[in-house]
């Protein structure tokens, strides 16, 4: 489905929903003791990377209610990295093939749920008004959300918590589980040499992930920058580079691969990894080269080193938690331009993204050189 449609549909149709049920306001409560939590749903339908953010939150909620089972909502898209989550015990997800699966599954769903009885409901969305929507038409016990102050979905839940924009996504998903300052630990991402692909078993490697999802295309470096620094790479004959990208992404991916001066040591994995094989090939890197993007935040849980470029979204709110990491920001004045405020939509003033066309690439080639032998 359409991305842009989606927006303009939550935010107009949403609005209206939102208003109607709000005439009949909720109650805020308190949260429920642990003893008497039987059935607890998480809601994320958008962003790969923000779901593995949410591990920490989702973790913290395992220990403080021991006995309860947890439940995530979801898109379909998303139900391979939901697996990637032992914590998780039930996954139900919506289709976004079309407009009349859509509404289909989203009817069923709510009617499903329903019979669940939760007591507690956490929607780690931040501005969307379907996830909120459905967050009070499963009526739950205990309802949480953020309160972004850009709409009124607050008014959906029994309970809120404020968004800050000046902080990590992984901090405001603990705060709104209520786990802020436990320090939010991901469930750890390892590789198995035995299920690479046989010209990585035993050799060092390099993954790089050129892409960024449709929901941004301007958070992607431009390919000739790519280009430039892998051919800098394979010059140093140290590495093999492994390319990832997913189904869509393979034409772009194939281009900067043809557009190499010696792609001998280039492996393209486009489009040919599930979830759990791009996590398991990222865990075994010996870095990540990528832009702002969901496999980013794999690399954060693996805790592999990370060579990041961002330019329309903030490195505060999603940059990189490994351990070691090399940040290629601006921070222009006109950065970042997108954020829960404008619905994770760039609103770029300039003819082109000059926060990732502005970068030196020869600065970039000297810095992930050293940042690779230190």
């Amino acid at each position: 489905m359409n991305i842009p449609l989606m927006k303009y549909i939550d935010e107009y149709a949403g609005r209206i929903l939102c208003r109607l049920l709000s005439l009949r306001g909720v109650q805020q409560n308190s949260p429920p003791g642990a003893d008497s939590v039987k059935n607890i749903l998480f809601i994320k339908f958008w962003g790969m990377g923000s779901i593995i953010l949410a591990t920490p939150a989702v973790k913290s909620v395992r220990a403080r209610y021991p006995n309860a089972k947890l439940h995530f909502l979801s898109f379909g898209s998303n139900r391979e990295v939901l697996s990637l989550i032992p914590e998780i015990q039930s996954v139900t997800t919506i289709r976004l093939t079309n407009p009349l699966a859509f509404v289909s599954d989203t009817i069923k769903t709510i009617f499903a749920l329903r019979k669940q009885n939760f007591d507690i409901v956490f929607d780690f969305e931040f501005f969307t008004y379907y996830s909120a929507l459905i967050a009070r038409l499963i009526k739950a016990k205990y309802t949480v959300g953020f309160n972004n102050h850009k709409n009124r979905r607050s008014s959906l839940f029994t309970n809120t918590v404020e968004f800050n924009d000046h902080i990590h996504t992984r901090a405001n998903f603990l705060h709104l589980v209520g786990a802020e300052g436990s320090g939010g630990s991901f469930t750890q991402l390892k590789a198995s040499e035995n299920n690479l692909p046989a010209e990585l078993q035993g050799k060092p490697y390099i993954v790089v992930n050129p892409n960024a999802s449709k929901m941004a295309y301007e958070r992607r470096l431009p390919a000739a920058y790519f280009v430039k620094l892998v051919d800098s790479l394979i010059a140093d004959a140290k590495y093999n580079i492994v390319f990832t990208g997913s189904i869509e992404e393979k034409s772009y991916v194939k281009g900067i691969i043809s557009a190499l001066g010696n792609n001998s040591a280039v492996i393209d994995l486009s489009g040919k990894l599930s979830v759990s094989g791009l996590a398991e090939l990222i865990a075994g890197a010996q870095c990540l080269i990528t832009n702002d993007s969901g496999p980013l935040h794999i690399a954060s849980a693996a805790d592999t080193p990370v060579v990041a470029f961002f330019g329309p979204e903030s490195p505060v709110r999603y940059g990189a938690l490994s351990t070691r990491q090399l940040v290629f920001y601006r921070g222009l004045e006109c950065s970042p331009c997108m954020s829960i405020s404008n619905s994770k939509t760039v609103n770029c003033v300039h003819a082109e993204p000059i926060c990732m066309t502005g970068f030196d690439i020869n600065e970039i080639i000297d810095e992930v050189s050293g940042f690779l032998i230190s």
